[in-house]
């Protein structure tokens, strides 16, 4: 297994910290006390188990990025477009259009990033296509 280009080793420690954020925050919901005084009742289970279980899926991602595997790529893709919708709904919901370009920024420059030649190439995807 080669070593993922630097940039991609970066996102995989943001994307694995993530993973953890949302494991900590779905045990919590779930009604395990992790950290302080726990949230439970309003139907939170429901919401703790599926945010645990994004957090697990951040984890797993987060290791597919370091071994460089196509499918992390594509899961980081749709990471960044749900980012952008994010940031759509920011400027809509502050109406300012400063606080949604700056939630936009990081996905884009996640996209651009993934879509460089070397970045592809290292994950085995057709740059050509």
């Amino acid at each position: 297994m080669l070593r993922p280009p630097i940039g991609v080793a970066l996102l995989g420690f943001v994307v694995l910290m993530a993973g953890f954020a949302f494991s900590v925050m779905g045990l919590r919901y779930s009604g395990f006390v992790v950290f302080g005084r726990g949230d439970i009742g309003d139907g939170l289970l429901l919401w703790g188990l599926l945010t645990l279980l994004a957090g697990i899926m951040f984890i797993v991602a987060a290791f597919a990025l370091w071994a460089t595997q196509p499918w992390g790529w594509l899961f980081t893709h749709f990471l960044a477009i749900l980012g952008l919708i994010d940031a759509f709904f920011v400027w809509i919901s502050n109406n300012s259009f400063t606080d949604g370009l700056a939630v936009a920024i990081f996905p884009l420059v996640v996209i651009w990033y993934l879509n460089q030649a070397d970045i592809k190439a290292a994950f085995g995807i057709d740059s050509a296509a």
